[in-house]
Parts: C-alpha cells; structure tokens; sequence
C-alpha cells in the first residue's frame, strides 16, 4: 500500500510542471489581487478620482448624454463600474445622491459645480461630474450628472504597486 501511494506521489509530482505565457499570466495577476497592501483614505481618494476622471473621459467621447446605453454598458463592464444618469427628481436616487442633485442644481447659479466624490456605505465610491444645458443668453441650466460608482477595491487595485 505504501509502494502504491509513493508511486502515486511521484507520478503525480512529475507531471505537467509547464504553463503557457497566459496562464502564467493570469496566475501572476491572481497572486497580485491576494496582496496585501496597507491605503490610507488619501491615497484611495487620489486613486478613485484618477479613475473616475478616465472613465469620463470615455464616457464624454463615447456618449455625454448617456443615450447610446449598449456603448456605455459595454464601457462599464470593461472598467468595472457602473455608470448611470442622475436626474432631478430621480425616483431611484439615493439620499446622497439627492443631496447631489439638490448641489449640482444650486451650484448652477454661482458656477461652482465641478467634479465630486463620495465614499458610499457599501464600500463603494460614487465619482459624479454636472452636464449643463445652455441656453442663447448666455445662461445655463443643469440637465443631469453623469454617476461613476466604483468598488473600493477595484480602486484599490488600481493603485501602482511601489
């Protein structure tokens, strides 16, 4: 019986030791997600608003108005993040985003509305940007936000290893 198992042991040890580049590759990438770093909230809020400027980026080449939903559905999935419309009296909104809304809105008056960013319960980050409307006199009007909500740890992963 041990003959048996030893034999078992070293036929098993001598087979297939070799992985193609790809595997490889993805073996090396699922090492680097199970490392464990040390963030502070500084360092995730640098990194959140680096990618949620990039993503707008995209978003603002592909689509503003959030109208072509298959583009910016397929742009979410490849950046990992949500991206969705945050309107007035959006009955799906959250109390955040809301008060948001209710900024974005206020701000329109005084010019100040620009880029935002906010840590969410479910560790997640919402990175929002105001789209305006405006008008021949010279006046805007807020139409909408455009809404980039991000998994903390996508974010964290994002971060270059130093």
């Amino acid at each position: 019986m041990r003959k048996l198992l030893c034999l078992i042991l070293i036929t098993a040890a001598a087979c297939g030791g070799k992985l193609s580049e790809e595997e490889r590759k993805k073996l090396h990438e699922g090492m680097a997600t199970q490392d464990i770093r040390r963030v502070t909230d500084a360092e995730i809020q640098e990194a959140a608003l680096a990618l949620g400027k990039a993503v707008m980026t995209d978003v603002v080449r592909v689509d503003k108005n959030l109208n072509q939903h298959t583009r910016i559905d397929s742009l979410a999935a490849a950046r990992h993040v949500k991206i969705y419309s945050l309107v007035p009296d959006g009955a799906a909104l959250i109390e955040i985003e809301k008060k948001l809304v209710e900024a974005y809105i206020a701000g329109t008056d005084t010019g100040s509305s620009i880029d935002n960013l906010q840590f969410l319960q479910d560790d997640s980050l919402l990175f929002t940007r105001p789209v305006f409307r405006f008008h021949p006199d010279g006046s805007q009007e807020f139409s909408h936000a455009i809404g980039i909500k991000m998994a903390k740890k996508d974010v964290v992963l994002s971060i270059p290893q130093p």
